[in-house]
């Protein structure tokens, strides 16, 4: 009785350790397939993002007197770079050269050819001449 306990005891446990290496295997396929890419942001958004982000960085830039103003511009800098960088990639343009630090004049090619490309990311002077105002300024396609 004893060598047929131990029979099964050397068949049984490498059988077990087998299901649970395919157990876990089967958990990183099934989590694997679980996490697909998130659909791309709408471009309407994306452009609508960069006109926002342009005209408050045009406007920390300008404005006098804030507390701690070379880390507001240095920080909407960065998300405005961020976000050109996502639309050149959309749009299949060089991005601007120099990461967080690239020159003005690097940021300029890249508008002016996005601007070629359809998303025009600074925003003319409104009608009734006030500031373009970030939540109404969406568009309806991107604001859903």
């Amino acid at each position: 009785m004893v060598w047929v306990e131990f029979v099964l005891a050397i068949v049984l446990l490498p059988l077990a350790g087998y299901a649970l290496i395919a157990a876990w295997k089967a958990g990183g396929w099934l989590n694997e397939a679980r996490r697909k890419d998130p659909p791309p942001e709408p471009i309407e958004r994306l452009a609508a993002d960069l006109r926002r982000l342009r005209a408050e960085l045009e406007d920390t830039e300008t404005r006098a007197g804030l507390t701690a103003k070379h880390h507001r511009v240095l920080a909407l800098r960065g998300a405005y770079l961020d976000a050109l960088g996502t639309a050149c990639r959309r749009l299949e343009v060089a991005p601007p050269v120099g990461g967080d630090g690239a020159p003005l004049i690097e940021i300029y090619r890249v508008e002016a050819e996005l601007r070629r490309r359809g998303v025009d990311v600074r925003s003319g002077p409104r009608p009734d001449g006030a500031r373009p105002d970030p939540g109404r300024d969406v568009p309806e396609t991107a604001a859903r």
